[in-house]
């Protein structure tokens, strides 16, 4: 079954009923499962138990259970044999992310690399763009 019809055909959050046969591992707040369509077939994911959409709504103790398996997760993929491995979050709805349901993956052995996310060969910054980046973000630290 090809991805798209898959999601398509789910009603409610995949993440949110995932069977215990599913789940590799788990602490209190997440769990660490594999990638249903994967990019890698050792794809990775770490889960927070709590439906949450934004990274900045998960909570310290949250925080702390996903890393503790994000590095267990890393450990399993090295033990696997794979010294290169992607840590991706992707926060906002254009980032190309399929469930809403906030998780983290952990991939080996894909190039990210010298495309944009318009596929275009990404560029150094000029001066005046380098300039202009750090402007807006010190604008908001200064806003925070």
């Amino acid at each position: 079954m090809k991805y798209s019809e898959f999601l398509k055909n789910t009603k409610e959050c995949h993440f949110c009923i995932l069977v215990d046969n599913q789940e590799i591992l788990q602490n209190k707040n997440a769990f660490l499962t594999y990638a249903l369509a994967p990019y890698h077939k050792d794809h990775l994911l770490v889960i927070p138990k709590r439906h949450t959409e934004n990274i900045l709504e998960v909570t310290d103790e949250e925080i702390k259970d996903v890393y503790d398996l994000q590095k267990t997760g890393l450990r399993i993929l090295q033990k696997l044999g794979y010294s290169n491995i992607s840590l991706i979050v992707r926060e906002g709805d254009l980032t190309g992310k399929s469930v809403s349901h906030l998780h983290y993956h952990l991939i080996p052995n894909v190039h990210i690399g010298d495309v944009d996310h318009a596929g275009m060969e990404r560029t150094i910054l000029t001066e005046e763009e380098i300039a202009s980046t750090i402007s807006r973000i010190k604008s908001a630290i200064e806003n925070h």
